[in-house]
């Protein structure tokens, strides 16, 4: 197959599941509706470079420093997990809140993106086993930082989009009204997720 070939089939398996609906879709456009543009944008970027990160692990055969070090997996696993299961209660008790919250920094914002990706079922599923099948281990290495620079770029245009759609003044508006039964919905989703990870080997 040629390179090209190569990287249309990769990026023709990324799409989907870049953009079916999971726990970086709900942080964006919760943070979107909620907060600020710059704040909803941050989270995105946190995605989009964790992404990054987890796709050139699995290209380049990396991973293998976490197979030889069980204790390290199991660590970061319970730490993330712990980390968006805090997220989830803090949406529930800010749920009846009619203060504003507080202006979050970027840095915060970006760092919430990067976590919400690294602990994302769907991404470790995606990245360990159809990104590898799609991109053979003989491939040149010119091939394998193309494929990365794809699914970074494939993934910079979704998750941006969907910060800047659900930070339009219609959506915040209606996000202000709902804002008590979507923070607990979306504070529920993140502590499952966060207990799920924590706990499952």
């Amino acid at each position: 197959m040629s390179p090209a070939a190569t990287l249309a089939t990769v990026l023709l398996a990324y799409l989907p599941a870049a953009v079916s609906p999971g726990p970086n879709f709900v942080l964006i456009a919760h943070t979107a509706a909620a907060g600020t543009r710059r704040a909803a944008v941050a989270v995105a970027l946190g995605v989009v470079v964790a992404g990054g990160v987890l796709a050139a692990v699995a290209v380049f055969g990396l991973g293998g420093l976490l197979a030889r070090t069980p204790w390290l997996a199991t660590a970061l696993r319970v730490v993330c997990g712990g980390y968006l299961a805090w997220l989830g209660v803090r949406l529930w008790l800010r749920a009846r809140a009619t203060d504003p919250p507080a202006p979050e920094g970027h840095g915060s914002a970006f760092r919430r993106g990067v976590v919400s990706n690294l602990t994302n079922p769907k991404a470790a599923a995606f990245f360990g086993s159809v990104l590898t099948a799609t991109l053979p281990p003989t491939e040149p290495a010119t091939v394998k930082a193309a494929a990365v620079a794809l699914i970074v770029a494939a993934s910079a245009g979704w998750h941006l989009s969907v910060a800047l759609l659900f930070s339009s003044p219609a959506t915040q508006r209606w996000y202000a009204r709902a804002k008590p039964a979507l923070n607990r919905v979306v504070g529920t989703i993140l502590v499952v997720l966060g207990l799920a990870l924590a706990w499952t080997p």
